[in-house]
């Protein structure tokens, strides 16, 4: 089974945000698991963040829902 989870850094870096490419603080990753293997991970700013976490959320929701 696919997962996916959030990971906040203790402390925020500077670095280039791997969904908008934009160089900026980072505050957030995402890791991708195929059951407890990592498949992959996305390093992300503030609001990429945000972005995905309501977006997963909303996916989260609709398969509680069904």
């Amino acid at each position: 089974m696919f997962q996916v989870r959030f990971s906040y850094f203790a402390r925020p870096r500077r670095g280039r945000c791997d969904c908008c490419d934009r160089q900026q603080t980072l505050e957030g990753k995402i890791l991708l698991l195929e059951d407890t293997a990592l498949i992959g991970d996305l390093i992300l700013c503030a609001e990429c963040a945000a972005a995905w976490g309501e977006l997963l959320g909303q996916a989260r929701e609709k398969v509680i829902q069904q």
